[in-house]
């Protein structure tokens, strides 16, 4: 019963009537590629993605609270033909996408160029339970099924790093293995590690049934995200459309050239009007030489918490800044083992959802003073290159694990543009 509730409020039972009223659209109605995004959380990989160019066709989420966020925000998603109203409304499906796909839902996508999605990755998480494949929060088996049946021309799987660690790299490069020759789907009662050697036994097939792969961990930081956050992706081109894989994303900025615009220009603190404060304890006179005869570093500086919060109001405990969406501060901020903050003229350290709730650390900025403050749900939005307009709806608890959860708007941004620039869909 809950779950037809949640289905009728946010359009899935709807959907099929609304279909029915019109021609399912094809990629033909649009003049840029269409994607489809499962695990859509809070909306950060579609939203990047949609930067990059792509119309998305259909955002499915489970959690209710999450699909709040989506909805609200549903109109940003809007391009073409899918400016219609009430398209765009049905667009976020509130559901089990191992529901959806066996439903009548999806015949209202049409065609899709990319399936993107970060399957739940509290299964192999470090702050999970780490049970991996066994565990029933599993999602890769169901966004693997929607490969098969949909054949997208491009694939984005993002999660946690800890998918290679030892313990779990063999299940890891057996999901890699299956989106490689996703056709070859394993039999009822059939163990993971018997259909990881059926695949292993077969090379070949039909261009337009294997994709290349290419696998990368890619630091947010690295991207121009004010954040460090270590990621996996996935990135699978169907071998119809190119020769091989991908090349890696290449990275735009460094560590390298931050500690230039501080320590060598330095320019970082007359961009935010600050004096030049003593050098670290560890930057000699020697080091700081090697520097300046080691020349600029050709990328752009990494972005730090300062960066990112910048211009905004400083947070009155309890009270919503006026004309600022999410922006309330937060008592109570203290340090502990573990949790310490994230300096304030770097990048911050990774906002996490946790698994019972917001890890504090992750969520607090420490200034030169090493005085603490907790982030506002708008700052962390700010951290994950969320746009200011872009609204979280609910209490901050729902609101910082939905952030805590999303792949950076940028980074989901810059892989889009990779992919179309590298494949020309």
């Amino acid at each position: 019963m809950r779950e037809q509730q949640r289905m009728d409020v946010y359009g899935i039972s709807a959907l099929s009537n609304y279909t029915a009223q019109r021609q399912t659209p094809s990629k033909e109605d649009f003049d840029v590629p269409t994607s489809l995004e499962l695990f859509a959380g809070g909306g950060g990989m579609a939203l990047g993605l949609h930067r990059a160019g792509f119309t998305n066709r259909g955002l499915v989420e489970f959690e209710p609270k999450a699909c709040d966020t989506l909805v609200r925000n549903a109109e940003r998603w809007a391009t073409g033909e899918s400016n219609d109203p009430a398209w765009t409304v049905h667009m976020v499906h509130c559901a089990d996408v191992r529901h959806l796909l066996t439903s009548d839902t999806l015949a209202g996508v049409g065609d899709i160029d990319l399936l993107a999605g970060g399957p739940p990755c509290q299964p192999f998480s470090l702050g999970g339970e780490h049970r991996g494949d066994q565990d029933s929060r599993n999602m890769f088996p169901a966004a693997l099924d929607y490969v098969r049946e949909l054949r997208p021309r491009l694939v984005v799987f993002e999660n946690v790093p800890g998918l290679t660690r030892p313990s779990l790299a063999p299940y890891f490069d057996y999901v890699e293995d299956q989106l490689r020759r996703p056709t070859i789907a394993p039999k009822t009662g059939e163990t993971w590690r018997e259909h990881a050697a059926k695949l292993a036994a077969r090379r070949t097939g039909q261009l337009h049934t294997r994709y290349h792969v290419t696998r990368q961990i890619i630091d947010s930081a690295n991207l121009g995200v004010p954040q460090s956050r270590r990621r996996v992706f996935l990135m699978g081109v169907r071998a119809d459309l190119m020769d091989g894989p991908v090349p890696e994303v290449p990275r735009t900025h460094s560590a390298e050239a931050l500690a230039w615009a501080k320590w060598v220009e330095p320019t970082y603190w007359a961009e935010h009007d600050l004096p030049e404060p003593p050098r670290p304890d560890g930057l000699t006179d020697a080091r700081l030489l090697e520097m300046k005869k080691a020349g600029p570093p050709s990328a752009r500086r990494w972005r730090t918490v300062r960066d990112a919060v910048v211009g905004l109001p400083e947070p009155v405990d309890g009270r919503p800044a006026p004309g600022v969406l999410n922006h309330t501060g937060v008592p109570g901020a203290r340090s502990y083992a573990g949790h310490t903050g994230s300096a304030i003229d770097s990048p911050s350290k990774t906002i996490k959802a946790g698994v019972h709730g917001v890890c504090g650390g992750e969520a607090m900025i420490r200034f030169d003073d090493d005085t603490l403050r907790y982030l506002t749900v708008r700052e962390s939005a700010r951290v994950q290159t969320f746009p200011d307009d872009y609204e979280f709806v609910g209490a901050r608890s729902h609101a910082m694990r939905h952030i805590g959860n999303a792949v950076a708007v940028a980074v989901a941004e810059a892989v889009g543009r990779h992919l179309r620039e590298h494949t020309g869909v």
